[in-house]
């Protein structure tokens, strides 16, 4: 099983809080090579967090909920 860093997947949740985006868009967004970018978003995908439809990737309702979590938990802290 890879490893995967909470700070790239919240940087791709985070940015989906903004709204739907191209996938090529949000890869420029993580600053990863595109094989690892395409592993973060299948490990959120498999999870529910995420999903691809007519080329965009979008926050699921789940993902919505984890977002908006992670979003206010960051901003209580920082």
């Amino acid at each position: 099983m890879a490893k995967f860093d909470i700070d790239v997947m919240a940087r791709i949740l985070l940015a989906l809080l903004q709204g739907p985006m191209g996938r090529t868009a949000l890869f420029m967004r993580t600053k990863l090579n595109y094989p690892r970018f395409m592993q973060y978003l299948e490990y959120l995908k498999e999870r529910g967090l995420v999903v691809e439809q007519d080329g965009a990737v979008r926050l699921t309702e789940r993902g919505l909920e984890v977002a908006k979590a992670l979003d206010k938990a960051l901003s209580e802290l920082l």
